[in-house]
């Protein structure tokens, strides 16, 4: 009897002292707000964006599955942002979009194997919206004022419309696309200062969720929808961005 009193308060007092053992255990990484230095003061604004632009010129282009492809074309985004520090390294704000996208093929073949199909004369021309939250953490690099990592959320609504017409080998044919999607992304990315106001980061969109509705009328007669729902987790080097921001 008195041996299994002594067990029971041997376990006991092992329980007790669990948690302060597991307490003097817990390491300080320095990943707190409050200890880290200060890479981006409160009261600082940030106002800048990103920007592309390419043209493009195919005569007699083949790819892979394509032959005697000439077009013209080009794509233009932009994606002004401000944002607002409402303590050292943490910020919230707005960011905006516009896209656009303009296909002319004058003539292509499209073949697999045995089997191909001629197109002419055929215009696409896409433009899109988009309005975004956002919250911006910054992770300075050591003791760095210069350099750091950060992780920009987006969450935000995006609309657009697609025109697509083109002369098949069955007659004329033309598609108005409208869609609108809720989305959210995370962002992480590295920022340097070139000086005491002017900095640039890239950033990668790295995971996404996204609900979208699309709604389609071909030829102002036959309709159609899609609903999606799309959730991505991978690093993709064609959605590397590079920003360019004033901090004042």
């Amino acid at each position: 009897m008195k041996r299994t009193i002594f067990y029971i308060f041997a376990i006991a007092a092992c329980l007790w002292m669990l948690p302060g053992k597991a307490d003097a255990q817990i390491l300080d990484r320095g990943l707190s707000l409050s200890s880290m230095p200060s890479f981006t003061q409160k009261g600082t604004w940030m106002v800048g964006g990103t920007g592309s632009w390419t043209v493009h010129r195919n005569d007699n282009y083949s790819f892979i599955f394509s032959d005697g492809m000439t077009s013209t074309g080009y794509n233009v985004k932009v994606s002004p942002a401000f944002c607002y520090m409402l303590k050292d390294n943490l910020g919230i704000g707005v960011r905006a979009g516009y896209s656009r996208s303009n296909l002319k093929v004058d003539e292509a073949n499209i073949g697999f194997g045995d089997l191909g199909m001629d197109f002419s004369d055929i215009h696409t021309l896409k433009h899109h919206y988009e309005i975004n939250a956002l919250m911006r953490n910054y992770i300075p690099i050591g003791k760095s004022r210069k350099l750091a990592l950060y992780n920009e959320i987006q969450m935000g609504y995006r609309f657009g419309v697609s025109k697509i017409a083109g002369r098949m080998e069955e007659g004329y044919n033309g598609n108005y696309t409208d869609d609108r999607s809720i989305q959210v992304n995370f962002c992480p990315g590295i920022v340097g200062f070139a000086n005491d106001h002017w900095a640039v980061d890239v950033n990668v969109n790295m995971l996404g969720l996204t609900l979208a509705n699309m709604k389609q009328s071909q030829n102002q007669v036959e309709k159609g929808s899609l609903n999606v729902t799309k959730m991505s987790f991978q690093v993709n080097i064609l959605a590397i961005g590079f920003g360019l921001y004033y901090y004042l």
